[in-house]
Order: structure tokens, then sequence, then C-alpha cells
């Protein structure tokens, strides 16, 4: 189990969201009936609400899991990775692709214009 304790109410979650509970439950592989048992107060395992933790509190959906990301997901999960300062980082690499393709845009525009002015050269006489 992950270390993280779920600290809210799956019901006011759900609510929040304004997702019924077909929609909410489903999400982490639980019934509508059984969602709604849970939310009269039956007790919600562990792995349930650890469940209901990666996909409401982290906003990791479950079907985007997989083999290769997985050890990422549990660092996230665990806390030993702290998504604000990897989107701080995304964000930074985006600005940096962003100036990139500008620079390769004014790259090219200024080549096609050299090889303008080079191929009036070549019209030009000698003298």
């Amino acid at each position: 189990m992950l270390s993280k304790e779920v600290d809210f109410d799956p019901r006011e979650m759900r609510r929040r969201l304004d997702l019924n509970q077909q929609e909410f439950w489903s999400a982490v592989g639980v019934t509508q009936s059984g969602g709604s048992r849970y939310e009269q107060d039956r007790r919600i395992p562990k792995p349930v609400m650890e469940l209901l933790r990666v996909r409401y509190q982290l906003g990791i959906r479950l079907e985007d899991i997989t083999e290769e990301n997985a050890i990422m997901v549990r660092a996230i999960a665990e806390g030993q990775l702290d998504t604000g300062i990897l989107k701080q980082q995304l964000a930074q690499i985006d600005r940096v692709l962003r100036a990139s393709q500008q620079l390769a845009h004014s790259a090219s525009e200024l080549s096609g214009a050299a090889e303008a002015v080079l191929g009036e050269r070549e019209k030009q006489p000698i003298r």
C-alpha cells in the first residue's frame, strides 16, 4: 500500500466534481451500486481509497498507468515526486520549444531571403 492517507470524503468529492455515481466510481473499477453502498457510510477498503486518491486527488487516470510509467506514478503517489515542480518544468520546456519553433521559422525566412538576393545577383551582368 502507498504511504499517503486519503483525506477526503468520496461523496463530497463526487458532488464537487459534478459526477454521477456511475461516472465517479467506474473510474476506479467500482460499480455504481458498490459506490452507493460506500457513500452510505459503508467502510471503503484501503485499496479502493488509494485508487480514489490516485484518480481524484492526484488527477491520474488509472487507464493511463502503464508498465512504462508505473514507477513514476508510484513515486508521485508516495510523495517522492512533486507534481508542482514537474508542471513548472513542463511549462519551461514548452516555452523553450515555442521559442525554438519561432527561431526556426525566422531562420527559414532569412534563408529564403538570402537565396532570393543571391539569385538576383546571378542574373545581373558582371561589369
